[in-house]
C-alpha cells in the first residue's frame, strides 16, 4: 500500500516520464537547459532533488533513473506483484 506522500512522489515522477517521452518523440536525445529545468521542478516537488546535473545527459538514461526511483518508492513488493 502506498501512503499519500509516496503517491504524490509517484505523480511527480510520472510527470517526469511524460516530459522525457515527449522529448524523445520530438527527436531530442539529450537533456537541454529547458528540459532540465522542467525535470528539476518535478523532482523538487517530489522531494527528490537530483544529486547530479541533468543537462547534457542522454534522455534514455534519465528515463532509466526515473524508473529506478519509482521502484525504490514502490518497494520490492511491487516487483513481485508485477510478476505474479
Amino acid at each position: 500500500m502506498i501512503n499519500k506522500a509516496n503517491r504524490m512522489r509517484m505523480r511527480s515522477l510520472d510527470a517526469c516520464l511524460q516530459v522525457l517521452e515527449d522529448a524523445l518523440l520530438a527527436g531530442r536525445t539529450r537533456v537541454d537547459a529547458g528540459l532540465g529545468v522542467q525535470l528539476r521542478t518535478f523532482l523538487g516537488s517530489a522531494g527528490l532533488i537530483p544529486d547530479h546535473r541533468l543537462e547534457g545527459r542522454k534522455v534514455q538514461r534519465v528515463l532509466d533513473d526515473i524508473f529506478d526511483l519509482q521502484e525504490l518508492i514502490l518497494g520490492p513488493s511491487a516487483e513481485l506483484d508485477a510478476v505474479s
